[in-house]
């Protein structure tokens, strides 16, 4: 978390990129503005010196009143580093031809407070900029500022590449990497001061696909949710995941919906179902139609259902993004005048209309995906009820009862999984129907009982009278039925 009140934590983010620019100093591929045009930092003559605002700190600490010896220990220092580029010119004498300064900030005030420190401002950094850098007229400059909290949009937005200076933004971001803010022109440049070597972040890449194979039932891991997690490019997401299936029995990572997907598809590795070309009927059919083993008909079933889990994904997303507009628009409904009001009436009905279409869509989405479940547990029921399966039983009972028995319940399942998957139904199935009055249940808060002038009012009801009759119809004891004869 970027915005941590630990001091320690800020001064080892300090720390980190210190370290890293230093070594990329020797690095081909840092080169930045002089005077000739771009030039590789490790060609020319360096001049690097390394300094820190540790007296500053002091300074802060004695006027606060907080002579903390430990608590200095752990304070960021405000580290710097400059390096002056230069040439040599008629053999003796020294021209600089450019600078690369590389400034750390750190919110040392609200630290020594115990406050949870904000990110810095655009104030802040054209503060930096006059206090800490100062004048750099006399040869292009390469300004580096890194804010151990983080900047604010406004800050990001100064990021500029002028012909006497280059502005690039560093800082940590909440998914426990580092964002870089460059100008557009020099990209690759502002990519080399992230201090996150790809190492670390394929390591990150993992935890988060074990992180979410254990948060999804199926284990089936998106490369775009990855991504989103981590704060990464998604083309290294993806390679990431392709590696991950390799190194991992029983997975695949493949290209469905648009997105690279991780999942288990029943043991054997095998192409796509037929393609994205065909309906999902077809689909269906073109699986069952191939001679082909159960195994790998079960990891073309395991595919498409793959595919409609995120085409449920997307759908769910969309359902979302209109829930938060209907919110942001009847919070301001009270306020509004009468003919604002009406507008917002319009839009919420086209909202929640749209919005039941999309549970439609869901339902239908659902319901395919039950077809694939049950055609799936019909080839895992064929295969431990088929003959040869069934064969080392018998000296223990006769298989051809079990077979019989094992088909008739495959029959039957069979039957119970004809689901249409028309769409146009939003009803919820009966276990979801009876999971929802379950959490609703629990969800509602308790009735306020009544007082006595109320309970009488409504015993009095029609309702309530016949309630009463009909539950003493039911606690009547029932009459035994005469005996024949």
């Amino acid at each position: 978390m970027r915005n941590s009140s630990d001091p320690s934590t800020h001064r080892q983010r300090e720390q980190r990129l210190i370290e890293h620019v230093e070594r990329l100093l020797n690095d081909d591929r840092l080169r930045i503005d002089t005077t000739n045009g771009r030039r590789a930092v490790a060609t020319l003559r360096r001049d690097v010196r390394k300094e820190d605002r540790e007296v500053d700190l002091k300074r802060m600490m004695g006027e606060m009143g907080i002579p903390d010896r430990q608590l200095q220990a752990k304070m960021p220092l405000g580290q710097q580093i400059s390096v002056t580029l230069s040439r040599t010119a008629f053999l003796i004498f020294k021209k600089v031809v450019g600078e690369l300064k590389v400034v750390c900030l750190s919110p040392r005030r609200e630290l020594l407070e115990g406050k949870s420190p904000q990110p810095l401002s655009a104030h802040d950094v054209k503060q930096a900029m006059t206090e800490l850098v100062g004048d750099a007229s006399r040869a292009p400059a390469t300004i580096v500022l890194m804010s151990t909290c983080g900047f604010d949009l406004q800050a990001r937005e100064l990021v500029d590449r002028r012909a006497d200076r280059t502005l690039i933004l560093v800082e940590p971001n909440d998914a426990g990497g580092w964002s870089v803010t460059g100008p557009a022109q020099v990209k690759g440049l502002a990519d080399l001061f992230d201090p996150e070597v790809d190492t670390d972040k394929r390591k990150r890449i993992r935890e988060a696909i074990e992180v979410q194979r254990g948060q999804n039932i199926d284990g089936t891991v998106a490369a775009n949710r990855v991504a989103t997690t981590t704060n990464l490019p998604l083309g290294m997401v993806e390679d990431e995941l392709k590696s991950y299936a390799g190194e991992t029995p029983g997975l695949v990572a493949k290209r469905i919906e648009g997105t690279v997907v991780l999942f288990n598809p029943g043991g054997i590795s095998s192409t796509s179902a037929g393609g994205s070309h065909m309906t999902f009927w077809d689909n269906i059919k073109g699986i069952f139609s191939r001679r082909e083993t159960p195994d790998r008909k079960i990891a073309r079933l395991s595919e498409t259902r793959v595919g409609l889990s995120q085409q449920r994904e997307k759908v769910y997303e969309l359902i979302g993004n209109l829930e938060k507009k209907e919110v942001e628009l009847t919070s301001g409904f009270a306020q509004a005048s009468a003919l604002a009001q009406r507008r917002i009436a319009t839009e919420v009905a086209s909202i929640r209309a749209d919005m039941q279409r999309r549970h439609q869509l869901l339902s239908a989405i659902d319901k395919k995906i039950n077809v694939v479940n049950a055609a799936m547990h019909r080839l895992e029921m064929e295969q431990q009820v088929n003959p040869g399966s069934l064969q080392p039983l018998e000296a223990l009972s006769q298989p051809s009862e079990q077979l019989e028995e094992g088909m008739a319940m495959l029959d039957q399942m069979d039957e119970d999984a004809e689901i249409d998957a028309e769409a146009g139904m939003s009803a919820l199935s009966d276990n979801a129907q009876g999971v929802f009055e379950e959490l609703k249940a629990r969800t509602t808060p308790p009735a306020i009982p009544m007082t006595g002038s109320e309970a009488k009012s409504s015993a009095t009801s029609p309702t309530r009278k016949t309630q009463a009759a009909n539950d003493a119809s039911l606690n009547q004891p029932r009459r035994a039925d005469a005996e024949p004869g």
